[in-house]
């Protein structure tokens, strides 16, 4: 989870992520909590939850990030990214590192993301494959519970989920893939 094979999105994504100095951040599918560190680190006077469906991850996030949770300045909890347990309109940014390709149904989660986000909130949404290469389609025929989708589908799905100013960018070479979307004000 928070191996360096991991840090060269984030890398790629992050130094272009605008938030206000004392923004609160989600990230959605935070895993071992490398995430978050780079958001508070990014964000010093903000402050950063991490959910993840995964109690372990949920753990091993807390471990990597203890002083700042013990500080007071992470929050990270369990749960589900198709319902989560947040209140709504709490974020200025959210976050989802390669963590789509679990959820059941893109539509319900970028809803639930719409609904965690302020009005004039950002989310960010960074894969390493954006379903262009003929091995994303054999890696989710392996895997079986992930589902790779190409940059149409994701657009599509949220414009549908109702947000705005949707960005793409792609690394061609690596195939990474960077939307961002803005919540109506």
């Amino acid at each position: 989870m928070n191996s360096k094979h991991h840090a060269a999105l984030p890398e790629w994504v992050l130094p272009e992520v605008q938030a206000g100095n004392n923004c609160r951040v989600l990230d959605v599918g935070c895993g071992g909590g490398a995430n978050i560190a780079r958001l508070l680190e990014k964000f010093p006077e903000g402050h950063v939850t991490g959910l993840d469906i995964s109690m372990l991850a949920v753990d091993v996030s807390i471990d990597y990030n203890y002083r700042a949770y013990k500080d007071g300045h992470c929050m990270i909890v369990g749960g589900n990214a198709m319902q989560m347990p947040l209140a709504k309109e709490i974020f200025d940014l959210v976050t989802a590192f390669e963590t789509i390709y679990y959820w059941s149904s893109l539509e319900y989660g970028f809803v639930e993301l719409l609904r965690v986000l302020k009005p004039g909130g950002t989310l960010v949404i960074a894969n390493e494959r954006d379903g262009l290469l003929p091995e994303d389609e054999v890696l989710y025929k392996t895997v079986g519970t992930m589902r790779i989708y190409h940059p149409e589908e994701i657009e599509l799905s949220l414009a549908e989920a109702g947000f705005i100013n949707i960005q793409t960018r792609i690394d061609e070479q690596r195939h990474f893939i960077c939307f961002t979307a803005t919540k109506p004000q």
